[in-house]
C-alpha cells in the first residue's frame, strides 16, 4: 500500500527493528505499517507516483 507521510514516523515491526519514515516522504509500505500509520493520523493512502 502506498502511504504519503504528514509527519515524521517511527514504525516497530519487531522489538529490535525500527523504520523511519519522514514527512512529506512517499513509501510503499505492509499492511500493517499502513494501518498503524493512518490509525496515529500520520500518514495517508496514495497512488503509486510517477516515475
Amino acid at each position: 500500500m502506498w502511504l504519503r507521510f504528514l509527519s515524521d514516523y517511527d514504525w516497530k515491526p519487531g522489538p529490535q527493528v525500527t523504520i523511519s519514515f519522514k514527512a512529506g516522504g512517499i513509501h510503499n509500505v505492509t499492511r500493517a505499517c499502513a494501518s498503524a500509520a493512518i490509525a496515529a493520523s500520520k500518514a495517508t493512502p496514495t497512488e503509486r507516483p510517477a516515475k
